[in-house]
């Protein structure tokens, strides 16, 4: 995580809150603060970030204006005092303006040079933003605006804020705010990066707080940031915990108290915000059906499908072999609270390389176990379906793999055999990312992709028999001539 992260600090205190400073003590890389209205999480924030503003950023709850570029906002954007005197309250009127202009300040500190081998590469700023709102393409540039964003269903240019929902409004400004500080502290390379993040849940719903806090939890890994994270919902605590686990801490606000301490998210807490924060528990209670799934990846992928609006169901994610024991906890829950039990409330959906239990052997009655045709996630990926996303086949794909095969030292051998793999049966769990990097000119995270190919419509031809007729009908429902 953070270059140097801070575990123990005195912050001091606003004068009405009293002359002592908050002690904070066994701070995480990821500290997730939790408060009631009125409990100065904002004002937490901003002290800390008063502190030292080259080194704290912070991003304040109330964010509005136009996507367009200000030129005259540029010279406020690359010096942290500057920047600090912009966010003294809760609420910036033009932030999103200033956001804008600051791809232009990250231009300049680094040059318009598309190199991986300094700091800061645009090409990985676009690929994290693509991938946390994966309907859109984009691109920074040195021009007027110094951005194109595009729609990818259509290919329509987005030029205005009113073209955007308020969530993906919301997401895509406070990712460019984020990416573009990591990256010209990451230029600077500065030995403390603090970022503060105030309310990034308001106005965007559930699903995209999950993929929000897991593209969170990627950006801190990768620009070496200490993430502190004032929020009120508990979903997103939940995700921060699914994908930073143990770096994750939370902070339970108290404005009068001189001393705070950060408690370490364990497992147990972990799996408490997933079940109370987790929005996914109401769905089976409201005729939308839980989808429970083995892991970070897994649940990349199929939290995404609902979102092409063509099937619904709500996605837990759980960690590997502990998918029986979620299974079970579940079957227990639902078993107490649904009156209705004649048809599953919802799926627990395997690997096929993992055993799948008989209902005999493991009661489900409420949540059923479902299996992949193929041998894991990874293999979806090469499918015929997703392929032709990136606009490629097979027997492309192939000799495009054992061409590049020489620029992976470590994975050489194996990929210069692509032309004989058994694309459902082989394990590609290690080779997946270098697969991607050569198959993808865009750079999409592999989980992306396959999440696109399933969701857009009802899977038939190749997708269909590597996720399996048991998964088709589980989730989409028998085939009729409605329901190809």
């Amino acid at each position: 995580m953070a270059a140097e992260y801070v575990t123990e600090v005195d912050v001091p205190k606003p004068g009405d809150l009293g002359p002592r400073p908050w002690h904070v003590r066994d701070a995480k890389p990821i500290t997730v603060v939790f408060g009631k209205n009125g409990s100065g999480k904002s004002r937490f924030l901003r002290a800390c970030r008063d502190m030292d503003p080259d080194c704290y950023h912070y991003i304040l709850p109330e964010r509005t204006g136009e996507i367009s570029y200000q030129s005259s906002l540029l010279d406020e954007q690359t010096e942290g005092r500057k920047r600090q005197q912009q966010s003294t309250r809760n609420f910036l009127q033009n932030y999103r303006q200033q956001v804008v202009a600051r791809i232009q300040g990250y231009f300049s500190t680094r040059g318009n040079v598309r190199a991986a081998q300094l700091p800061g590469d645009p090409s990985d700023l676009e690929m994290r933003l693509s991938t946390l709102l994966p309907d859109f393409s984009v691109e920074l540039n040195t021009k007027n605006p110094p951005y194109t964003f595009t729609r990818t269903s259509g290919g329509a240019p987005i030029t205005g804020i009113d073209q955007l929902s308020s969530g993906e409004a919301q997401i895509l400004t406070l990712g460019l705010d984020i990416l573009t500080v990591a990256a010209i502290w990451d230029i600077e390379n500065r030995a403390s990066r603090v970022m503060l993040i105030d309310e990034p849940d308001a106005h965007v719903h559930s699903d995209l707080q999950a993929r929000f806090a897991d593209f969170l939890v990627g950006v801190a890994d990768k620009y070496k940031l200490q993430l502190v994270i004032a929020t009120h919902s508990s979903t997103l605590l939940a995700a921060v915990a699914q994908f930073a686990k143990e770096d994750a801490g939370i902070l339970y606000l108290d404005r009068i108290a001189p001393e705070l301490r950060v408690l370490p998210m364990d497992k147990y807490k972990r799996e408490l915000a997933a079940c109370l924060g987790g929005h996914a528990l109401m769905g089976p209670l409201f005729g939308v059906p839980l989808l429970l799934v083995e892991g970070d990846d897994d649940y990349r992928i199929w939290s995404q499908v609902p979102r092409h609006h063509v099937i619904s169901f709500a996605v837990i994610p759980s960690h590997g072999e502990e998918i029986f024991q979620y299974q079970e906890s579940l079957e227990q829950l639902f078993a107490a609270l649904r009156e209705d039990q004649a048809s599953p409330a919802g799926f627990a959906l395997l690997d096929r390389d993992k055993s799948k239990p008989t209902p005999q052997e493991q009661l489900q009655q409420n949540i059923r176990f479902i299996q992949l045709a193929c041998h894991e996630a990874e293999n979806l990926y090469l499918s015929d379906d997703v392929l032709a996303l990136l606009g490629t086949d097979w027997a492309q794909a192939t000799a495009k793999l054992v061409a590049q095969a020489a620029n992976y030292p470590n994975k050489a051998q194996q990929l210069a055999t692509a032309p004989t793999w058994n694309r459902t049966d082989d394990d590609f769990k290690n080779l997946i990312h270098e697969i991607s990097a050569i198959l993808d000119t865009k750079q999409v995270h592999w989980t992306i992709r396959v999440g696109q190919a399933i969701g857009r419509a009802r899977p038939n031809a190749q997708l269909a028999d590597f996720l399996g007729q048991e998964v088709v009908t589980a989730l989409w429902g028998p085939a009729n001539p409605g329901n190809p």
